[in-house]
C-alpha cells in the first residue's frame, strides 16, 4: 500500500486542517474492540507544527494502522494549538505537582508525555475556535445545513463512518437545537 499517495490525499480533503501545531491520533473506540480511552497503550499521537510534519505524522499512523488488529481511526483536532499557552500550563502543572504526595509526583513525571499531550489539548490553548457538528446516521444531513446556512455560510462537509461531520465558524449553538456540536473536536481523518 502507498502509505503517502493515500495522506496525500486525506491531506488534500483536510488542506484547512494541517498547519499550525496540532496532535494527530490513531486510537480504537470502544464500540469498535477498545478501551474508548486516549492514554491507552494502543493509542498512538503525534504533536505537529507544520504541515510537513503534519504529513510525516500522518503516513506513520496510517502504517501503524495497517500493521495492528483490529479497527482503529485516525483523528486530529480541528482547532490548532497555541503552543506558548500550553507551555505555560504544562509548567504550571509541573510546580502543581512538586506539592502533590510523593506518589503522585512521581506519576506526574513518568508519565512526562502524556502530561504535555494533556496541556496541548487543554480547550484553552486553541489558537482557532472551529465548531464540528456531528450528524449521525438518519439525521438529515441537508436538512441540517440548510439551517446552519441561515446562521453562517463559512462551512465545509465530509463523509464519516457512521454519517457526517460539517466543521464551521462558531456561532450560538442554541441557534441550532438537535444538533450535536463539538465545540473543540477532532476530524475523522481515516478509518
Amino acid at each position: 500500500m502507498n502509505y503517502e499517495k493515500r495522506a496525500d490525499k486525506i491531506i488534500e480533503k483536510f488542506s484547512s486542517y494541517t498547519s499550525g501545531v496540532r496532535m494527530l491520533m490513531l486510537i480504537q473506540r470502544g464500540k469498535e474492540g477498545g478501551k474508548g480511552e486516549t492514554n491507552n497503550k494502543k493509542t498512538v499521537r503525534r504533536i505537529t507544527t507544520n504541515s510537513g510534519e503534519f504529513r510525516n505524522s500522518l503516513i506513520e499512523l496510517l502504517e501503524i494502522k495497517e500493521k495492528k488488529k483490529g479497527i482503529y481511526r485516525i483523528y486530529s483536532c480541528v482547532n490548532s494549538r497555541n503552543i506558548n499557552k500550553a507551555i505555560r500550563i504544562f509548567k504550571q502543572r509541573q510546580l502543581d505537582a512538586d506539592y502533590f504526595a510523593e506518589d503522585q509526583k512521581y506519576k506526574f513525571y513518568t508519565d512526562i508525555k502524556n502530561n504535555w499531550i494533556s496541556a496541548v489539548m487543554n480547550p484553552s490553548t486553541k489558537e482557532t475556535s472551529l465548531f464540528i457538528l456531528d450528524i449521525d446516521e438518519g439525521q438529515d444531513v441537508k436538512e441540517v445545513k440548510e439551517r446552519l446556512s441561515q446562521i453562517t455560510r463559512n462551512y465545509t462537509s465530509y463523509e464519516t463512518k457512521n454519517g457526517h461531520h460539517i466543521v464551521s465558524m462558531p456561532f450560538n449553538p442554541e441557534l441550532l437545537k438537535g444538533v450535536h456540536i463539538l465545540k473543540d473536536g477532532l476530524l475523522l481523518l481515516d478509518y
